[in-house]
């Protein structure tokens, strides 16, 4: 599954549009890149992104692949 299906997937079961989606994850991904803490922004070097912040592309595939593999999961 890419990532477009499952943003269509939470649009659906959430009863609203997959652009309202990928914008809401974008701005809790932004909130949450802008935090000052620095256990935080430890945990955010460990996501590989392109451009000045990271988008649900960067971060999903992130975050799927420590899924898969705990032993190296964000701590």
């Amino acid at each position: 599954m890419n990532i477009d299906e499952i943003i269509k997937k939470v649009a659906k079961v959430h009863n609203t549009t997959p652009e309202e989606v990928y914008a809401e994850m974008q701005i809790a991904l932004d909130a949450a890149f802008q935090s000052k803490d620095p256990e935080v922004q430890k945990e955010w070097a460990k996501i590989p992104f392109k451009g000045d912040h990271p988008t649900p592309e960067d971060v999903i595939p992130y975050l799927v692949d420590q899924l898969k593999n705990p032993q190296e999961a964000v701590s």
